[in-house]
């Protein structure tokens, strides 16, 4: 099994723990126990559970962040990205999630926290500026017309895959990702 260091140990403890049992479920001693870490080394890298829930989001953005690039540039028209982007998302709620790991933790976080609340404005910004790329690149080749909102259709593309992850996490459900797919390839339709 491949040893991860103190920081990384927690980090991934906390996800998988904050995702399965939820943040407010989900105590800093069960934390250390399952990291097998001394109550110590757990504060000096997280002097408190909301830094740790700040760390959890942004790791949790970048996992999917390299999937979407890595998408973005596999890509070569408006329907492959679309197949990738939901063969991705299939692929992660069967073997690691069950809906979006970002939605989930929003949902559980106190909204009048301004700062975890732009961090989750941010974490959705930068998805939607990836996929802003990706229609900017197809309109660059000739392989989208010039004339679309690139902006919008991308928060409308992000709304939907956080829409179906929200269905399909509360009725497991699997057709809400299939008709994610459906959805996103009618986005350019007049």
């Amino acid at each position: 099994m491949e040893k991860f260091n103190v920081r990384e140990r927690i980090l991934l403890t906390a996800m998988r723990l904050f995702y399965n049992q939820g943040i407010k479920s989900t105590g800093v001693n069960q934390i250390i126990a399952e990291s097998n870490v001394a109550k110590a080394s757990f504060y000096k890298y997280f002097p408190s559970k909301r830094d740790l829930v700040r760390e959890c989001l942004l790791e949790y953005d970048n996992y999917i962040k390299k999937k979407m690039v890595s998408i973005v540039l596999d890509s070569y028209s408006f329907g492959s990205f679309i197949k990738k982007w939901n063969a991705a998302i299939k692929e992660d709620f069967q073997i690691r999630y069950r809906g979006c790991p970002i939605a989930e933790a929003c949902f559980q976080l106190d909204t009048e926290d301004p700062e975890m609340m732009e961090i989750l404005k941010e974490i959705i910004d930068g998805w939607i500026n990836l996929v802003m790329q990706f229609l900017q690149k197809m309109i660059k080749n000739g392989k989208l017309p010039a004339d679309i909102d690139v902006e919008q259709v991308s928060r409308r593309m992000v709304h939907l895959y956080e829409g179906a992850a929200t269905m399909w996490r509360i009725t497991n459900d699997e057709r809400y990702i299939d008709d994610l797919e459906y959805l996103m390839s009618r986005m350019l339709e007049s």
